[in-house]
């Protein structure tokens, strides 16, 4: 098997091996956040012990501490690296589109999915974060950030589109960003994670109500919505 297929396993190679020290440090790294993410998605961040986190990762205590000083570093780390990703992945898709109408839309599709399909980074990122501490709590308002500004630059996008748009106010990113991430995080505490996806025309038509007002976002999602009927 070879290294990348291994890596893929979860599992390092039994015995002799080519893989660097930084090779090795870095899968185990990578495990532990896996694990830290599996754990606190299933157990709740207070209930989660190192020991719960080691064990699920397959290391050593020592391993464990040779990576973090702490659960919550543990889990802090493992919060940016998902939290990053899904705004990447967002960027991309919304990046590769001529329109801000077609962008959102990709946009919002990409965030109920990335969701709906890891169930416990869901509930790790929405419902647990809140309950890590004041750390935590500055970790997610930076991520509330980023996306207030990447709400920002979409209306830039529609201001140059369409030069006769009133200026978006202030309060209308972050309100946007907040008004998703609780509804998002209602699906998780139902336990309807995977069912995020349904509710992909509503926040469309909220995202795009901020930017341009109702008559934009209701044409944007009215024949959606009639493919749904």
């Amino acid at each position: 098997m070879s290294t990348a297929a291994q890596a893929s396993t979860g599992r390092l190679p039994r015995g002799p091996h080519r893989l660097s020290r930084e090779e090795v440090e870095s899968h185990q790294r990578e495990r532990i956040l896996a694990a830290v993410v599996a754990m606190v998605g299933t157990k709740g961040y207070g209930s989660t012990t190192i020991g719960d986190i080691s064990r699920r990762a397959r290391v050593s205590r020592d391993t464990f501490y040779e990576q973090f000083p702490n659960k919550e570093e543990c889990f802090l780390a493992a919060y940016d690296a998902i939290t990053h990703e899904l705004l990447a992945e967002i960027v991309a898709v919304g990046t590769s589109q001529a329109s801000y109408v077609d962008a959102v839309r990709d946009g919002v599709r990409t965030y109920l999915n990335f969701w709906s399909e890891r169930p416990d980074a869901a509930r790790a990122c929405t419902l647990e974060v809140m309950a890590a501490g004041e750390k935590a709590l500055e970790h997610r308002e930076r991520t509330l950030g980023n996306f207030a500004r990447l709400f920002r630059t979409i209306a830039e996008q529609a201001a140059a589109e369409h030069p006769g748009l009133p200026k978006v106010p202030d309060i209308v990113p972050r309100a946007s960003i907040l008004a998703v991430l609780d509804l998002a995080t209602e699906y998780v505490r139902q336990g309807r994670t995977s069912s995020l996806p349904e509710i992909e025309n509503e926040i469309v038509y909220l995202w795009l109500l901020g930017l341009a007002g109702h008559e934009v976002a209701a044409r944007a999602t009215e024949s959606t919505q009639r493919a749904r009927d």
